[in-house]
């Protein structure tokens, strides 16, 4: 099961921004920012909601989703 710092990942990959972009808009360095990528730290409800924001995807579309269903073969 992917932790919702690898999600951000690979919705913030989808989108074609760059951790520095992310990173900038959420004012913390890009060390910091791949922390959360990489699920090293904790981050409050308040960052997921900035961060969705920033992805210009509701809240719920970062817990919930689910790569496999992108890319399911038909």
């Amino acid at each position: 099961m992917e932790n919702i710092g690898q999600k951000i990942k690979k919705i913030r990959e989808l989108k074609n921004y760059s951790r520095h972009y992310v990173a900038g808009q959420l004012e913390i360095s890009i060390t910091t920012y791949g922390k959360i990528e990489r699920g090293e730290i904790d981050f409050t409800v308040g960052r997921l909601s900035h961060i969705a924001k920033i992805l210009d995807i509701p809240m719920s579309a970062i817990i919930d989703f689910d790569e496999s269903i992108l890319f399911k073969k038909i």
